[in-house]
């Protein structure tokens, strides 16, 4: 299935599960998905699995990645038993501080909060990638200081969120924060395209 596709439907199927007021925004979805097929990723862990929308997409699109996620929330445990179709690839941990040492991401996706941040480092490898899902200021700045020589935008979208689900159609549909620790060439190509659309966007935005 097409990647936009795909970030639609499962965007649409957790607007109308409970818990949905955080789920990751569709732009937000389609991003993950692009890092994915961009870098061939085959290891990805997401800090705050929550209610399973950005698990379910990316379990959906490719039988050959291997998902680790964090959760600590009862309700969040109990809801991705029912949310998510592929639960049972899914290995789960409590925190960041319970992974073990010997594992590496190779695209580690931040959509929730994790008191043990710090540990994260240990987890990537020369090439890792971070995506943080919305905003999220604080945990951008931390990330940034510890990795000095990174390559840092946001990625953004030209569309309003959809006219159903949590987030009012009145406002534009969010992306994330995009972070290369380590950037080798492609990155910095995939970087700067990133960084010039995201700049043509913001100008949009403010016509309209």
């Amino acid at each position: 299935m097409n990647i936009n596709k795909l970030a639609q439907k499962t965007y649409y199927k957790f607007s109308f599960v409970e818990g949905n007021q955080h789920i990751a925004n569709e732009y937000a979805l389609k991003c993950i998905l692009r890092i994915i097929e961009a870098f061939n990723v085959k290891d990805v862990l997401e800090i705050g699995i929550g209610i399973g929308c950005i698990a379910d997409t990316v379990l959906e699109y490719s039988q050959n990645i291997k998902y680790t996620a964090t959760e600590a929330n009862e309700f969040c445990l109990n809801a991705i038993k029912e949310n998510v179709s592929q639960i049972k690839r899914v290995e789960l941990y409590s925190n960041l501080a319970e992974i073990p040492e010997d594992i590496f991401f190779d695209l580690i996706i931040i959509d929730g909060t994790d008191e043990s941040l710090g540990k994260l480092k240990r987890l990537c490898k020369n090439e890792t990638i971070i995506f943080l899902e919305g905003g999220r200021p604080i945990q951008v700045q931390i990330l940034r200081s510890f990795f000095l020589k990174a390559f840092y935008t946001q990625m953004i979208s030209y569309n309003k969120n959809p006219n159903y689900g949590p987030f009012s159609s009145e406002d534009w549909c969010g992306g994330g924060q995009l972070i290369f620790p380590n950037p080798n060439f492609k990155m910095k190509f995939f970087y700067w395209k990133e960084r010039i659309a995201t700049y043509i966007k913001r100008k949009y935005r403010k016509k309209k």
